[in-house]
């Protein structure tokens, strides 16, 4: 439990006891080593870091895991309580989710903040019984799978209340996450841009206009946004390969 009276008040009363028992010099000289020694060691300790939040345990091929977020990142012990991960960074919250669906369980690292679901994504590796990060793939806030295919999709706001959002189609490949299309929605009617959906091909920083739809699209057949996203990546993720 952290104490709410300040450091100083708590380091000036033991001084005092100390110096209760000696006379007014030598009681002002030792509380004055005392602070300085005492301070000393609260700058040295206060550099590592011993708190830690959002503590989870998960069982991997038969070993556990024990991953918790710092100050610092986010840790990972084996069932020695031996680091067996560290990653550096900012996080809001994290989990273990099984990304790939191939059985065990992989580290979401959540960053927070105004762009929900913006993770760093460790893949757990069977074959080296270790975890990877995939590259980039914070680029691409929250990822859904197409099932039956290599790709995900992803979106998040671009302004406008929401009204100006972007969705992108990317697969992963060699640990790194790769856009190849991108939907441009544009409802706010005073961006400077038509209201419309723009559809790209993406070839690394090239964009390339594929297809543009009205507006309206999104809400044909008592649909919104998210809908027309889902049906429309499903339906032709085929086109950008």
């Amino acid at each position: 439990m952290v104490t709410k009276q300040p450091l100083t008040n708590v380091l000036l009363q033991a001084g005092n006891v100390v110096g209760n028992f000696m006379s007014q010099p030598l009681r002002l000289l030792s509380t004055l080593v005392f602070l300085t020694i005492s301070l000393k060691l609260f700058a040295q300790t206060t550099q590592i870091d011993t708190s830690y939040y959002s503590y989870q345990t998960v069982s991997i091929l038969k070993k556990n895991y024990h991953g918790f977020l710092t100050a610092n990142g986010f840790k990972l012990l084996n069932s020695k309580n031996e680091i067996f991960l560290e990653h550096a960074g900012d996080y809001f919250s994290w989990e273990f989710k099984d990304f790939n669906k191939d059985g065990y369980k992989d580290i979401f690292l959540d960053h927070g903040g105004n762009t929900p679901g913006r993770f760093d994504l460790l893949l757990y590796i069977p074959a080296t019984k270790s975890f990877r990060q995939i590259k980039d793939f914070e680029s691409f806030p929250d990822p859904a799978e197409i099932i039956g295919t290599k790709y995900f999709y992803s979106y998040h706001r671009s302004g406008c209340a929401d009204m100006n959002w972007d969705s992108d189609l990317f697969y992963i490949k060699n640990y790194k996450a790769i856009r190849v299309a991108n939907i441009s929605g544009c409802e706010c009617g005073k961006s400077g841009i038509k209201d419309g959906l723009y559809i790209s091909r993406i070839r690394g920083e090239k964009k390339i206009l594929f297809k543009t739809l009205p507006i309206e699209t999104i809400y044909k057949n008592k649909g919104d946004k998210w809908k027309f996203i889902k049906v429309y990546w499903a339906k032709n993720n085929r086109f950008f390969m």
